[in-house]
């Protein structure tokens, strides 16, 4: 590998420090954009640059392949290369082949249609009999036939040939030969076509002298990552593994037809992404000669060292085990091997090799630590890891399956995390590292000093740079000193040298296994985890993305301790008997050079070194001596020589002192015979058989846990040609061995990576013989037929005639009937060998559509997804749900990319969505759906998303409640022409609303919201992650209050997020803070059902600490737009290129303008046909209270609050008494209250006085501070615009009647604001100007209505507020003693702030309040009441004349051509000034609209023709001014609120007000027996009523035996009678069953045979009949989407499962019971469809896997018959008999949850409303029951007789609406609240 990478560095231009070895044969380089740009365009480039201001440890972890983010301008790319030399040698043609080129590509395979199966038996037949032939021919022919053999082609030529070909470039020569600057052939290599989709392209194809290079991009994951890493992401379904699988033969298919081979195919040459799309990397280094391959091994750089790669043998974890067992190789060796084997990576942070931590160096040479416990655990202690074991799995149960990973139970998170990787090599890492990574300030004294330190800090485990590299210790940084070691180290080399024997020494030798089996082994999972307090987070979280790296387990069995020694003697001698005793003891010098010397120990740490005798002296007398050798000799055997027993002692004896040898002979008689008297003590423990034990264990760990057995040697085989018939055999076994490494990845990871493909076919292929079971049921098959699993391995291999041969081993010509297996032939459907699923084909066609023509504008998108879509519809129709779980994140990407957003929900929304089902819909379709509603700016086709049509389709499809909650907010935002997340840099997030105007509650309780709410960052699924139906759970809904719009939690996310990332503005702090305190604020309760509402404070409240200065620093940084008339100015550097550029983008603001308009129009229509479709409680709650908000958001910010110039003049508003410009936000919340009044008029003046006039009241209610932000500036502006248009609609009596209450509530709080001098506006005098024009308009409208006494007698006191402005800064010069001249302006008041008051607020109010107001104000309240009436009302009378005469007097001396000389901004003068008419004085001067009489209290004005004389003397009028509005049309001051049919009154309105009082998070049921209305039409009982999911109609099913469609909309006071829309009469029996099926949104009806017909045509669709007619149908129920089932339950206990859109049976399964469990009663599947419930007549209840047909549970679950049953999230089934009791089950549990037992009546009939049941009993009573709060008492309720007659057989339940439909005997159906 070395001279490859030199070969790159000298022929690319590479540097070295740029390169590093990946998997196999293949180098990694990081290389610069530019260059690698320049290979595309065949322009190579001298020499790759390196990165400018990295360093070289930076570049070593960006070519890791877990790091993801790269320098800008900087990529990876995958490089193989292949020695030109080594492809020399001949592919010689096939002499008896078993399959071909022609066999798959051409000849007559080639020509056939293999997809029919006239055309595949005529291919099985014809590749039959070519290979039989030419197996005979080469038998018993060729051996005797003469003449010379075929040439055979050139390997290098072919090869170059066909990658130019496959991969879609030609060859580009490089280096200084000649003979490489032309293409030898051109036509050949010019032919480009299109690389497969499947295949990994090539961004160059290089040729040098010696080398050919294939540059590639560089994959981060690797099908082996997927299975290694998150398995997860694969066990949820077999269709994921078939789909990859499906990809890879198709990918090997296309390269047979190009001629070539894949190699031996592993598990690191198919990159996946995370969509499961499969790229092959052809292994192109199996094409060298076999003999010439080098073997690969280690990391770049470390050649040579003691982190190299073992032997191929070692290399195998049999081999390593066996001989670290041994003692063959060392400690560290053997780690290393382990660590190699498990995929950690030197130098990568997050995957780091491992070592254990042996001491803690605390003493001399270290105590050593306990191996049996993990270093976590070490650290942290038992108490804390149980902690956190509970903690989280008390999290994760209360959190289900949606809990977060973090929930999941475990002890350790990590091994070895990457900021402890930093920290330990903290002293070598550069200081920009480090940054990055462990902490982003440069404090280099926080990190560890001292190896101590480190050890004792760190609950992670070592590295190997502390065994082995001395320069770790050594700091770089001049100001982080180096780290230090322990002071019995001389030096940093000692430290390495003591440490690495520590690691070597026997105690830790002897305990090491049990540290392997807490890294590597079986006590990271299963129950020995737990018990060993070490699960990891990683092997337990389940996770689904894809990954690089993680905890990798090798062993699954306990691992064997090392062997104790050569020898099985123990290191000590044996104790003798007492008798000896004591002659033992005299010798002991002897027996320590005899017995002890005679072995050797292992090498031993501080501790385990052998003390020596010092000194030469002979302690011992020469008679001990003698004794102590006729002892030693004694314990010789008899026919045993004593050399034997120990050489060194016996010759150190024999030689040692002449006088030994003459004792031992005179006493030798004596000993013999106290020997034979004694008995020989073992010590404790001593076990003879331990070695034979130990190897007895190794051997069994080596073929249970690694599925090994010891190698074999073989001999050489004779070399032969190869021919292309044994690369192709080859790729087939690679990819046999392919799919049992994915079934076995657990198992297999012991074997190397770079093992060879004989060595993984030997693994598999015993696996696959001892756990076939293991395998995939769809691939067993092709298994068995690809690795021959039915002929012995030795009759296989003995096919190895020579070593060069590729293929493992030759197929038989024919096997079962089939020529040996090619892509071409597993992939066709008429092959039985693998059962790939039919719609295969059109979901690979969909994906290789997918990623080859991806879009680049919008007009490409459009087309784009148009081309998809065409080809969705054929495959949804095939597709079976595991296939949309592939499916779906193609659908969902297009959905999320700008380009193709807008159509890609236009066109696949509907479809998709009908697969998914509801639930599925709104789990993985809301996403996306709302960031299309939010992403700002223009989209062509946008108002697509806006029309009725689609809007019925999120309906339907989402649910009613989750449309309501998510995405209305957004269809009602577009109504202001502001979308996405650019109100929410302004807004921020508000808090609750007021109870009276908040949100709807939904069906969670508030423990859920809270729960919810602290899960905000789980609330929608990622997708990028894959998706699975398998274990998904209902993710909560709960509200929020955003953007000024009640959008639920997720949006509330969502928003947030895109908020904080897109916000630019300079918004203060102070602000900021405002918006957050006031989301705290808890929200305020309802007061049990009260008319009047009371209001929270929370919403708009004043920011005590806000910055005026800042806030206007932020409407600064926000442009001033309006989509209506905004134009903008080029500047072009000529004026030729700014004409130009004016042209174009008035063109564009031209289709903008035309595109806006279209989907203003759109979002109108639609909004007013929800609120007609929702009806009025629903459109109350949802749209009236949002557009509300959406008012006060029209007039926020003070470009809201300029004038605009109007195309027509004379066009007016209603309600507007002078003939003004509208300002900018008039102009936006036109459609907001053209959306209102139209809401108005369909349902009353009630939506006006007792919603909209209650939230006025709030909005500009009096807050705890004087301080004005800029939402309560907009909140007054909103009041007043919106109170202006309601008076208009109000009749003449309810006006009188909440006139005080617009007087106290409305006007007079605007006023106090409006004249306080203590409170500035956050838009200065513009604001307080419209404001005041808008109020005064506002007064005048209500005098005009009410007449002249009426305002004399209720407007007195807001009058005299109103002119009270103007004399506040001359009370103020009063007191200060200046000046009144108003013209003094603020002169005298400089130290205002003495007074308490605002000195710019005075500055507003002496701008604001001039003499033109005074005049405009005066003067039609004069004509109104008249003189003298004003005189007594105004206390300042004088002073307001004073102005008004003054003014007069200035205009007639500036005269009319300057009529504006005096207003201090004279742009806005025309936008306030009002005047007197002249045709006043000529009207009938009628002042009110009451008539001319009084009746009731309607009153007549009289006739005041002496105030008008007396006020036409007085007063001149001015012709320039702006008219009093006196003679416009009556219908300009009231206009009647057309008579509608669906107009609230009597029983309707009661339960609307109500409804609309409630809190938005109250989510309990309330029945109060409000009747609402009553249908009539049935002639029998009512058996079943089921309502559709947008909950407008419902459907009724009758003995009568028909089945009806009945609409839901509010008609009359609650009395009277509704027809049916539809009836249904195709029955012939009683129909007891009618359902909605979720999928195919499809009527389902039963009378003993199932209907199936559709809801609007009523004609019938499929009629199933009774499949026995001797047991009836007795129970029916359909599955939820994507399954399209009906399950029925027949008398004889059989469920029949029936697909509507096939004939016949789907699955039938009988239930055999053991008892007698009577009649099927009634069934309930599961919300996720994976389990029923079925209940019998006997009280008994069956749960069965609806997959399999497996009884999972079976259980008595009441004493006799049972009469409902309904499932619920979180495996709940409540069930409900004839015993009294309505009983809630968890199905894993085996008591029940909670009883509820009725004294009196059994409950018959329930429904399920969130966490509540809702239930109904034979006597008429109605019951609300808590589904898991059982603290939470029974609400009880008897229908009364008035409401409800007859008895109660049916119940239905509205959930959003809160309704209830009961059905009786009688057959009437009523619908009550």
């Amino acid at each position: 590998m070395e001279c490859r990478v030199s070969s790159v560095e000298n022929d690319l231009g590479i540097d070295r420090k740029q390169l590093v070895f990946g998997e196999g044969a293949q180098i990694v380089a990081f290389v610069s954009l530019k260059w690698l740009s320049g290979l595309k365009e065949r322009k190579v480039l001298l020499s790759c640059p390196r990165p400018e201001g990295v360093t070289e440890a930076e570049i070593t972890t960006f070519l890791q392949p877990s790091v993801n983010k790269l320098p800008a301008g900087w990529t990876r790319i995958s490089i193989q290369s292949l020695r030109k030399s080594r492809l020399r040698h001949h592919l010689w043609p096939s002499s008896c082949s078993p399959t071909g080129r022609s066999g798959d590509a051409g000849g007559v395979g080639g020509e056939l249609d293999l997809d029919s199966l006239s055309g595949f038996m005529k291919h099985v037949a014809d590749q039959n009999y070519r290979n039989l032939w030419r197996e005979a021919h080469g038998k018993y022919v060729r051996p005797h036939a003469a003449g010379s053999e075929k040439t055979g082609t050139c390997c290098l030529e072919s090869m170059k040939r066909a990658l130019s070909r496959l991969l879609g470039c030609s060859f580009i020569p490089i280096g200084d030969d000649s003979s490489l600057t032309k293409d030898p052939e051109p036509s050949p290599f010019h032919a480009i076509r299109e690389p497969h989709p499947n295949l990994l392209p090539a961004e160059a194809l290089l040729e040098s002298t010696h080398f050919l290079y294939v540059i590639q991009p560089f994959s981060r994951y690797s099908l082996r990552d997927v299975v290694t890493y998150s398995p997860a992401k694969l066990s949820s379904s077999h269709a994921k593994v078939l789909f990859i699988l499906f990809q890879v033969l198709h990918a090997m298919r296309a390269c047979h037809r190009q001629g070539l081979t894949c190699g031996s195919l592993s598990l690191n040459h198919l990159m996946v992404d995370e969509r499961l799309c499969t790229q092959l990397q052809l292994s192109l280094s199996d094409y060298e000669r076999p003999e010439y391959v080098e073997l690969t091994g280690g990391k770049a750089g470390e050649g040579g060292s003691e982190w190299a790669a073992p032997s191929h043998q070692q290399e195998e974890l049999s081999g390593l085990l066996t001989d670290w067992l041994r003692g063959g190789i060392s400690n560290f060796s053997y780690l290393m091997g382990l660590n190699r084997l498990a995929g950690r990576r030197a130098g990568d942070p997050n995957y780091h090799p491992v070592l254990p931590w042996v001491v803690d160096f605390t003493i001399p040479y270290g105590r050593f630590r306990d191996l049996r416990k993990s270093k976590f655990r070490l650290n942290k202690g038992d108490k804390q890891l149980d902690f956190t074991y509970e903690m989280t799995k008390e999290a994760f149960v209360a959190g289900g399956q949606a809990g977060e990973q973090l929930h999941v139970p475990h002890h350790i998170s990590d091994i070895l995390s990457d900021i402890t990787y930093y920290v330990y090599k903290a002293r070598r890492t550069p200081r920009s590292v480090l940054c990055s990574h462990v902490r982003s300030q440069w404090e280099p004294n926080e990190y560890p000093a001292s190896m101590e330190r480190v050890q004792s800090w760190t609950p992670d485990e070592c590295i190997p740079e502390f065994y082995t590299d001395p320069t770790i210790f050594q700091s770089i940084h001049p100001d982080m000193p180096d780290l230090d070691i322990p002071n019995w180290c001389g030096s940093y080399q000692e430290f390495i040298d003591i440490h690495r024997k520590l690691l070597e020494s026997k105690e830790v030798s002897s305990n090491l296994h049990h540290w392997i089996d807490l890294t590597f082994g079986y006590k990271l999972t299963g129950k020995e985890a737990v018990k060993a307090k070490n699960v990891c987070l990683h092997l337990v979280d389940g996770h689904s993305h894809l990954t690089s790296y993680g905890v990798v387990q090798l062993f699954e069995q306990p691992h064997p301790p090392r062997l104790a020694g050569a020898s099985s003697a123990p290191p000590e001698a044996p104790i003798i008997t007492h008798n000896l005793k004591k002659v033992a003891e005299q010798h002991a010098e002897i027996r320590a050079s005899s017995l002890i010397n005679g072995m050797v120990p292992e090498t031993a740490g501080s501790e385990g070194a052998w003390p020596e005798r010092q000194g030469s002296g002979d302690p011992f007398k020469e008679e001990d001596l003698e004794e102590g050798t006729e002892a030693l000799d004694s314990l010789s055997a008899p026919d045993k020589p004593l050399e034997q027993l120990s050489p060194v002692g016996v010759s150190g004896l024999s030689t040692a002192d002449p006088r030994i040898s003459v004792r031992v002979s005179r006493n030798r008689g004596a000993a013999d015979q106290e020997l034979r008297e004694a008995r020989i003590s073992l010590p404790d423990g001593f076990n003879a058989l331990q070695a034979l034990e130990e190897l007895e264990k190794s051997n069994n760990f080596l073929v249970r846990g690694l599925y090994s057995q010891l190698p074999e040697g073989r001999q050489p085989n004779p070399t032969l040609h190869l021919s292309y018939s044994q690369f192709v055999q080859r790729d087939m076994q690679a990819f046999g061995v392919l799919i049992g490494e994915i079934s076995f990845a657990p198992r297999l990871r012991a074997l190397g990576q770079n093992a060879s493909l004989l060595d993984r076919f030997l693994a598999v292929r015993k696996l696959c013989l001892h756990h076939t079971k293991e395998i995939a049921a769809p691939l067993q098959h092709v298994t068995s037929s690809l690795l021959q699993l039915h002929r012995s391995c030795e009759e296989l291999l003995k096919t190895r005639v020579h070593g060069e041969q590729v293929s493992l081993f030759d197929y038989a010509p024919v096997f079962e009937g089939l020529p040996p297996p090619s892509p071409a032939q597993l992939l066709t459907p008429c092959c039985p060998i693998i059962p790939f699923p039919f719609y295969f084909n059109s979901l690979h066609q969909f994906v290789c559509t997918y990623y080859s023509h991806w879009a680049e504008n919008v007009e490409q998108g459009r087309d784009f997804v148009f081309s998809l879509w065409q080809q969705l519809d054929s495959l949804l129709e095939k597709m079976q749900p595991e296939g949309l779980e592939i499916l779906l994140p193609f659908i969902l990407g297009l959905m999320s990319d700008s380009l193709t957003a807008v159509y890609a929900a236009w066109y696949f929304f509907e479809p998709v969505a009908c697969a998914l089902g509801p639930r599925n819909a709104y789990r993985y379709l809301l996403k996306p759906l709302v960031g299309v509603y939010e992403k700002p700016g223009y989209l062509c086709g946008r108002f697509y998303l806006y029309t009725d049509c689609f809007i019925v389709q999120l309906i339907v499809r989402l649910g009613l409640q989750p449309f309501l909650n998510s995405l209305l907010p957004h269809i009602l935002q577009v109504l202001t022409g502001q979308e996405g997340a650019e109100e929410s840099r302004v807004l921020g997030v508000v808090a609750d609303d007021e109870e009276g105007v908040s949100d709807s509650p939904d069906s969670y309780s508030s423990g859920d919201l809270k729960g919810a709410a602290e899960h905000r960052s789980s609330s929608f699924a990622d997708f990028s992650s894959g998706i699975s139906f398998s274990d998904q759970a209902e993710l909560p809904e709960s509200e929020d209050f955003q953007n000024g719009i009640f959008l639920s939690e997720q949006e509330s996310v969502s928003l947030g997020k895109l908020s904080n990332k897109s916000s630019n503005s300079d918004t203060s702090a102070e602000d900021r803070g405002t918006d957050s305190d006031s989301k705290e604020r808890p929200s305020p309760h309802s007061a049990g059902g009260s008319q009047d509402l009371k209001l929270a404070e929370s919403l708009l409240q004043l920011g005590e600490l806000e910055d005026e200065e800042d806030e206007e620093a932020a409407f600064g940084s926000l442009p001033v737009s309006d989509p209506r008339e905004s134009e903008t100015l080029p500047k072009g550097e000529s004026l030729e290129e700014e004409e130009e550029e004016q042209e174009e983008e008035e063109e564009e603001d031209l289709s903008e303008g035309k595109e806006q308009k279209i989907l203003l129009d759109t979002a109108c229509k639609t909004v007013k046909w929800l609120a007609a479709k929702l009806g009025p409680t629903l459109s109350s709650r949802y749209i009236v209270r949002n557009l509300l908000r959406l008012l006060v958001t029209c007039y926020f910010g003070p470009e809201k609050h300029q004038f605009v110039l109007l195309s027509d003049e004379n066009e007016t508003d209603v309600g507007n008494i002078s003939e003004r410009r509208p300002v900018l936000g008039d102009l936006i919340a036109k459609p907001v209250l053209e959306c209102l009044m139209y809401v108005a008029q369909l349902y009353g003046e009630a939506v006006l006085t007792y919603q909209c006039l209650t939230y006025i009241a709030y909005v500009v209610g009096p807050s705890n501070t004087w301080r004005l932000n800029s939402r309560k500036e907009a909140a007054l502006l909103t009041g007043v615009v919106l109170m202006q248009k309601i008076i208009v609609y109000l009749s003449d009596s309810t006006l009188m009647d909440v006139l005080p209450k617009i007087n106290q509530e409305v006007l007079l709080p605007v006023l106090e604001v409006l004249t306080s001098p203590n409170t500035s506006f956050p838009s200065r005098v513009q604001a307080r100007t419209v404001l005041c024009v808008k109020t005064l308009s506002l007064i005048v409208l209500v005098s005009l209505r009410i007449g002249q006494e009426m305002v004399t007698q209720h407007l007195s006191e807001t009058l005299r507020r109103f002119f009270q402005g103007f004399s506040v800064l001359s009370g103020l010069k009063e007191q200060m003693g200046g000046s009144e001249d108003s013209r003094e302006g603020l002169a005298g008041l400089s130290d205002g702030n003495e007074l308490g008051c605002d000195p710019a607020a005075l500055e507003e109010l002496e701008m604001v309040f001039n003499l033109e107001m005074a005049y405009s104000a005066y003067v039609p309240f004069n004509c109104l009441i008249g003189d003298s009436v004003i005189k007594k009302v105004l206390w300042n009378h004088d002073h307001v004349w004073k102005l008004v005469t003054l003014y007069q007097e200035t205009v007639s001396l500036t005269g009319p051509e300057s009529p504006h000389l005096l207003s201090p901004q004279p742009q806005q003068g025309k936008g306030f000034a009002l005047c007197v008419r002249d045709t006043v004085a000529s009207d009938d001067r009628v002042t009110g609209t009451f008539g001319s009489v009084t009746v009731g209290n309607r009153i007549e004005i009289p006739q005041d023709t002496t105030a008008w004389s007396h006020h036409l003397a007085k007063v001149k009028p001015c012709p320039n001014m702006l008219s009093f509005a006196g003679s416009q049309e009556e219908s300009s001051l009231k206009e009647e609120l057309p008579r509608s049919a669906r107009m609230l009154c009597g029983n309707w309105l009661a339960y609307w007000q109500y409804e609309i009082g409630l809190s938005q998070h109250d989510t309990r049921f309330y029945f109060h027996q409000i009747r609402l209305q009553h249908f009539t039409g049935h002639l029998g009982t009512v058996k079943c009523l089921s309502a559709l999911s947008g909950e407008d109609f419902f459907l009724s099913a009758s003995r009568d035996k028909t089945v009806r469609l009945w609409p839901l909309y509010n008609y009359g006071d609650g009395t009277r009678e509704m027809e049916p829309r539809l009836t249904y009469s195709e029955h012939r029996k009683s129909v007891f069953y009618v359902h909605q099926a979720e999928a195919l949104q499809q009527v389902v009806s039963c009378d003993g045979s199932v209907h199936i017909w559709d809801q609007f045509t009523g004609k019938p669709i499929r009629i199933f009949d009774a499949f026995d007619s001797r047991n009836p149908v007795t129970a029916v129920t359909s599955m939820p989407a994507p399954h399209s089932s009906i399950i029925t339950g027949t008398a004889d206990s059989a469920l029949h499962f029936i697909d509507p859109r096939k004939p016949g049976l789907q699955h039938e399964f009988k239930l055999n019971t053991s008892v007698t469990a009577g009649l099927i009663r009634c069934m309930a599947v599961s919300p996720s469809g994976r389990s029923v419930a079925v209940g019998f007549s006997s009280g008994y209840i069956y749960l069965l896997d609806t997959r399999t047909g497996l009884i999972l549970r079976v259980w008595q679950a009441h004493d006799s018959d049972i009469l409902q049953l309904k499932t619920a999230e979180g495996n709940v089934v409540v069930s409900s008999s004839t015993d009294h009791c309505l009983t809630i089950w968890k199905e894993c549990e085996q008591k029940p949850f909670h009883h509820y037992r009725s004294p009196s009546d059994p409950v018959h009939i329930f429904d399920l409303h969130g966490n509540e049941i809702v239930a109904g009993t034979v006597a008429n009573r109605i019951g609300i029951y808590s589904l898991l709060d059982t603290s939470v008492p029974v609400a009880m309720n008897k229908l009364s007789s008035e409401n409800f007659r007859g008895t109660l057989t049916s119940l239905g339940l509205l959930p959003a609406k809160r309704l209830l439909l009961l059905g009786s005997d009688n057959g009437v159906i009523r619908l009550l609240a």
